[in-house]
């Protein structure tokens, strides 16, 4: 299917029907795109965070790859009527809030997750931003520093006992 033609498709309203949450790992921009921003506007809901039409398709904005048919209209929309600071921190809580939720849920959730990420960083996307402000941390990033805290510590400690044998192995 050449882009003209997804571009000439009417838009349907993904949050609501998306049968993306099923899937294995995206294939596609478009996939993974719509993977990410119905886990955020599920959340959004759950959270009681209003997001109007425009600010739901604001997610879906890039100046490469796949977006939705009208976003020209939507992006000079949101120019004229919303505060770009405020969208963006208000959407990097939300990210932050669904990021908690996957990480509790099933590794195939978190794995779809970091894939789509991933996918959309090859292009230009805008809700790469507000993933970037909620500033995740990968599964296990935690212990991964603390042991880098320990080992450092072993390291040091080795390093002193060593340089000082004639206190610590004296008779």
């Amino acid at each position: 299917m050449s882009v003209m033609a997804v571009l000439r498709q009417p838009y349907v309203a993904t949050w609501n029907k998306s049968k993306i949450g099923h899937m294995g790992a995206p294939h596609n921009g478009q996939e993974a795109k719509e993977f990410l921003i119905s886990k955020i506007v599920a959340e959004a809901q759950n959270q009681n965070v209003t997001l109007s039409e425009v600010e739901r398709k604001m997610l879906y904005f890039t100046e490469s790859g796949w977006t939705l048919p009208d976003m020209m209209e939507v992006s000079a929309t949101f120019d004229r009527k919303y505060d770009q600071d405020v969208y963006e921190k208000k959407i990097a809580r939300v990210v932050a809030k669904t990021y908690q939720h996957i990480l509790k849920s099933s590794r195939d959730e978190y794995d779809k997750w970091w894939a789509a990420i991933r996918f959309l960083q090859e292009e230009d996307h805008y809700i790469l931003v507000m993933i970037a402000l909620a500033d995740l941390r990968p599964r296990g990033d935690q212990l991964k520093l603390l042991a880098a805290g320990v080992a450092i510590v072993a390291c040091i400690l080795l390093w002193v006992i060593f340089s000082h044998k004639e206190i610590f192995f004296s008779r």
